[in-house]
């Protein structure tokens, strides 16, 4: 028979086996994760020094102190911020430990988002962020929780969407903790580059629509970094990019389902992962199921005529 100090070992020998963090998507520009680290677990005080620069929405409140700095209380009302290599310590407060979700961006991609609201963490690429923590806001807590909870449940993405999720998400955080914490001197950006570099992306969607292009290329397509263009695209147009290329996608089947194609196959084509993907986006935007919508553009003796030039 065990006993109960050799029990207990055991346990946490196991315990400590079990890995804190689940990934819930992992792309080019950005990676999701969930920590969940009970009070009893051996790591909890240290867990190690963070491996990215990652914003974190908390679920429980804990006691936190970034080595060097003033101990704080996260909770569900702040998002904590960490920067790659960061050591820090933890306490207990929440009898379910430290859960919450993490959110890491690429280094290039988080120093230019930084930068535009603090042009000096240019400076200290190693260390953009320079505060622990910032207020949290409800409506950008509930934003990432749908997405983690979605793409955790398995749910298809496109890398694009997700990504730019993050980036938009981002955005808040920055935009919470620059109201906080007061703004650092910045440059202004200037009006017409900026609606160069949106006009550009719009020419990029419309020409290759139906391809897969990450949020890197259009960007790059576009003479812009990745944050700048999705906080100028959705500033000019009132969407975002990845719900701009669906638009397109969906108008240009329209402008085809009611010649008989095939929908699946259109769907693929469209870039689409299946007909029940391409159906639910067509419902969204235009209230019907593309079945009903091709008979809506069909006449009544058959399919649509050819067009032909030339005057009534």
């Amino acid at each position: 028979m065990r006993s109960a100090h050799w029990t207990d070992v055991t346990r946490a020998s196991a315990r400590e086996a079990e890995p804190l963090d689940r990934i819930a998507f992992r792309g080019g520009a950005a990676t999701i994760g969930a920590f969940r680290c009970a009070p009893d677990d051996p790591r909890f005080a240290d867990s190690g020094p963070i491996q990215n620069h990652i914003f974190v929405f908390p679920r429980q409140t804990v006691r936190l102190r970034h080595e060097g700095e003033a101990a704080f209380v996260a909770g569900p009302g702040v998002v904590t911020l960490y920067n790659r290599g960061q050591r820090y310590g933890r306490g207990a407060v929440s009898p379910r430990g430290d859960e919450c979700e993490w959110f890491a961006v690429d280094d290039a991609l988080l120093v230019e988002a930084v930068a535009a609201f603090d042009p000096a963490a240019r400076e200290r690429p190693q260390r953009p962020f320079r505060h622990a923590w910032t207020p949290g806001d409800a409506r950008l807590y509930l934003a990432q929780r749908a997405l983690y909870e979605r793409l955790s449940a398995g749910a298809p993405a496109e890398a694009l969407e997700v990504e730019e999720a993050v980036l938009h998400l981002l955005a808040g955080v920055l935009t919470q903790a620059d109201a906080f914490w007061g703004p650092p001197r910045r440059s202004a950006v200037a009006a017409a580059r900026t609606r160069e570099a949106v006009e550009a992306a719009e020419v990029v969607l419309a020409l290759r629509f139906a391809e897969k292009l990450s949020l890197h290329e259009i960007a790059r397509a576009a003479g812009s970094s990745p944050f700048h263009l999705c906080r100028a695209f959705r500033a000019a147009t009132g969407t975002t990019l990845h719900a701009y290329r669906d638009r397109l996608r969906l108008q240009h089947a329209l402008e085809r389902i009611g010649g008989g194609e095939d929908l699946s196959a259109l769907a693929l084509e469209l870039g689409y992962s299946s007909h029940s993907h391409f159906s639910a986006a067509f419902r969204r935007l235009f209230g019907v199921p593309p079945s009903e919508a091709r008979g809506r553009l069909r006449p009544a003796g058959g399919v649509s005529a050819p067009w032909r030039a030339g005057r009534a």
